[in-house]
């Protein structure tokens, strides 16, 4: 805008500058034809030049006036353009490179703190998969105008997909907790979109400017921080940035580096776990990686596993087990080995040029291997996740649905998913005996998976009346401490692989 006003400026004083010549020549050359001296040629010539003069007036002041209407036009189309820079179109919420502008501008306010507060809707994908696009896309705008009824005195933004983020200034922390709540019921109340009645769930993180944040960027870790706070804790709530965080980072840093250390020094070990039939044969076995550290002793898989999730060094890990496992094959008859997939791993084509390599590597037949994915990384697959899961089935890797039941993953996704396999999680297991609902579903599933050459395995079976529950439920795969503990391959009677296992194993 200051452009094209610039421009004005200049195409006015260029206008007057001419008329001004224009109105010189024009008075000269009358000044000439009325003179006493002046002939008839003269004057005629004079006359000429004066039309000629007034026709360029005239046309100067048409293409004035064009040269207007076009600043013009473009002074709209450059209000358009900005407008759509920094507002998202279909939200009407600030854009992120804008809000990000916001933001940083706020922080350097040192006289008011400031509070930035980011927002996840949960499930999403399984929004657009479930009632398609045009549903995730009114939920987008439902959840913009929410945050804006909430928090009237703050800027909304939307920074990409479902986050968003609102930013405030001098709220006590009091005010902050309370509006969260209320915004939390807001969101959670159904509305309705082509004959659905649709309730949303979101996760959220708040951080301020005081929790030694100095810079936009600070604030901005800060609150993140806390938004995984929020979705680890199971979602659908709201966490405040706590200093103890900003340790745990630091103690997640630590641990990357020691867990990369032991990767490549083979700190790590394999332990592997049986999984047998009605009969108790054994059929296969689970690879589960364990961490020895030299100084703290056996490190739980649930403590290092997330933190390598954090980041690309899953990758790392994942390789060495696929690794481990491919040649313990050797050792393991003509057993099957299932392996842990992590759904981080999934989001790279790594996985599938990394499964390609190994087997070359070390001559393993991929019908062998069976690849472990979760639940909920199953209901979160994207295109790119579904072809990079064909593409391994197709090299011949078997694919398991592991802790079925645990998330959101309908009967539906049976049908679409490539796998083979389905592992009912230890909870339905465990409550056979005691839960109609947990009956029902296993038997459900077993009937499914009857039906589509689907096996079905009943994880976490902790004693004899799980396995027999369980396999009267038409569970035709058995895993669990009630079967045999997971151990290390050298602690294994090799010699009883594919006979029974003993009733006190």
């Amino acid at each position: 805008m200051g452009l094209i006003a610039t421009i004005q400026r200049q195409s006015r004083r260029s206008y007057l500058v001419s008329q001004c010549s224009l109105v010189g020549a024009l008075t000269a050359t009358s000044a000439i034809a009325l003179s006493a001296d002046a002939t008839g040629s003269i004057v005629a010539t004079s006359a000429a030049a004066m039309a000629a003069v007034g026709f360029s007036m005239f046309t100067l002041h048409h293409a004035r006036r064009g040269v207007y209407r076009k600043l013009e036009h473009a002074h709209i189309a450059d209000g358009e353009r900005q407008r759509m820079m920094e507002s998202d179109v279909m939200t009407g919420a600030l854009a992120r490179r804008h809000f990000m502008e916001c933001l940083d501008q706020a922080v350097r306010r040192t006289d008011v703190p400031v509070t930035l507060m980011l927002i996840d809707i949960d499930h999403f994908k399984q929004l657009n998969d479930t009632l398609g696009h045009p549903a995730g896309d009114a939920a987008l705008v439902h959840l913009s105008n929410c945050l804006r009824h909430q928090f009237k005195t703050g800027q909304v933004g939307r920074l990409g997909g479902d986050e968003f983020a609102i930013l405030f200034f001098g709220t006590s922390e009091a005010e902050i907790a309370r509006q969260t709540a209320l915004l939390l019921q807001l969101v959670a109340k159904p509305f309705r979109h082509a004959g659905h009645d649709i309730a949303l769930s979101v996760s959220i993180g708040t951080a301020t400017s005081i929790d030694r944040a100095h810079d936009a960027s600070g604030l901005f870790q800060n609150a993140d921080l806390a938004l995984y706070a929020s979705k680890s804790a199971g979602r659908g709530r709201a966490t405040t940035f706590e200093e103890s965080m900003l340790q745990d980072r630091r103690r997640v840093r630590y641990l990357q580096r020691e867990l990369r250390a032991a990767i490549y020094l083979d700190h790590l070990e394999l332990h592997y776990q049986p999984v047998v039939d009605a009969q108790k044969q054994v059929k296969g076995f689970e690879a589960l990686v364990r961490w020895r550290h030299p100084v703290r002793g056996l490190i739980p898989p649930i403590e290092f596993i997330p933190v390598a999730e954090s980041s690309t060094l899953i990758d790392l890990l994942g390789e060495w087990v696929f690794t481990r496992a491919c040649q313990d094959l050797a050792r393991l008859g003509h057993l099957n080995v299932s392996i842990n997939v992590s759904g981080e791993q999934l989001k790279r084509d790594n996985l599938v040029a990394m499964t390609e390599r190994v087997l070359q590597q070390t001559g393993c037949a991929p019908q062998r291997i069976v690849y472990e994915i979760t639940e909920t990384a199953a209901t979160d697959a994207t295109p790119d996740v579904l072809r990079r899961l064909n593409k391994l089935r197709a090299m011949g890797i078997r694919l398991a649905l592991d802790d079925f039941g645990t998330g959101h993953c309908g009967f539906n996704y049976l049908k679409t998913l490539p796998i083979d396999v389905i592992k009912i999680d230890r909870s339905y297991i465990s409550n056979l005996g005691k839960d109609r609902l947990a009956q029902v579903l296993v038997s459900a599933l077993t009937e499914v998976g009857r039906i589509q050459g689907i096996s079905v395995v009943a994880e976490g079976v902790e004693t004899d009346e799980d396995f027999q529950l369980a396999k009267a439920a038409g569970c035709d795969r058995f895993q669990g401490y009630a079967i045999a503990r997971p151990q290390p391959l050298e602690q294994i009677d090799l010699s009883r692989i594919g006979g029974m296992l003993a009733e006190a194993s």
